[in-house]
């Protein structure tokens, strides 16, 4: 009780150093939040991406559907394949032509259908499509594998710089975290080297003056996360705007979702450097307290 009283009549003698240093963390808890939520569409894009990328398995010319059947049921037993679809000739043929309307005339002169058999196999994930290529070429009946190489290295690539965006993000917002919350841990250290003889005269104890500091933390940081949940939905929707503004055919997350997992992410970050922040101010604070006793005791 004592430590929560002089905690808030500190807050309140000095307002502006308390305000400032949790809008400096509310802003670096909203950029880094920010940042989480637009990884989150992100990543989320690039997973229907994933989703509508499949592997096209040609089939050999006159394979019974017995064969073809079989191989397509194997396919749905694999792990490694979300679905796998048969598409015949005729009906290769009529997507053909649906897709090139200009060449009519060519389609309907044709008097052997050239389109083979093939079958489009969806893998659950796009690291896993060249082993499965592999794979597809060497089953029984298969002609020929083709897939978008490119596009499938561009999606891991996209994946691989996105976490590693967050993560750099994340620990830069941590150490500027640890460094603020340090900052004015010592700034209420060396506030209190006068007022700790007092303290002690009234009846607190060395461990209550030194918890003081902590506390002083925790407010602010709670004073932070008010202002940054405050902000987040604002940002979070003109972010969202703005990518489908630029790219129409992004469908990121809903803003419910994407709200809940930056700001858990956020506060769960920003509540692990607060504690680690409160033990490196409860060691400082010993250590000042310690040499203000030597100094007593020479003075003495």
């Amino acid at each position: 009780m004592f430590t929560l009283k002089e905690t808030l009549r500190d807050v309140m003698r000095h307002p502006v150093r308390t305000i400032c240093v949790s809008i400096l963390i509310a802003v670096l808890m909203v950029a880094s939040a920010g940042i989480y939520a637009m990884s989150i569409n992100v990543r989320h894009t690039i997973a229907e991406i994933e989703n509508t990328h499949a592997i096209n398995v040609y089939l050999l010319h006159g394979l019974d559907q017995t064969s073809i059947q079989t191989l397509v049921d194997s396919l749905d037993r694999d792990e490694a394949v979300r679905r796998a679809e048969y598409v015949s000739p005729a009906d290769g043929l009529k997507n053909l032509q649906a897709r090139y309307p200009q060449f009519t005339d060519v389609f309907r002169d044709l008097t052997q259908n050239p389109i083979p058999p093939l079958i489009r196999v969806y893998p659950v994930a796009a690291s896993g499509i060249a082993a499965l290529a592999t794979e597809l070429r060497s089953a029984p009946g298969v002609q020929s594998v083709e897939y978008d190489e490119s596009s499938v290295q561009g999606m891991l690539s996209a994946n691989e710089f996105v976490n590693s965006l967050l993560v750099y993000v994340l620990v830069l917002a941590g150490f500027l975290f640890i460094a603020g919350f340090s900052l004015m841990a010592f700034s209420i250290i060396n506030g209190k080297r006068k007022e700790t003889a007092v303290l002690s005269i009234v009846g607190a104890s060395n461990t209550q003056v030194l918890l003081a500091t902590p506390a002083h933390l925790v407010v602010v940081w709670i004073l932070a996360s008010v202002l940054s949940m405050l902000v987040l939905p604002g940002v979070i929707r003109y972010s969202t705007a703005r990518l489908q503004s630029s790219f129409a055919w992004v469908t990121p997350e809903s803003s419910g979702v994407v709200y809940a997992g930056a700001a858990s992410v956020v506060i769960l970050a920003s509540l692990a450097c607060l504690f680690l922040a409160c033990v490196i101010a409860t060691i400082l604070a010993y250590r000042i307290d310690e040499e203000q006793r030597r100094e007593e005791t020479l003075l003495e």
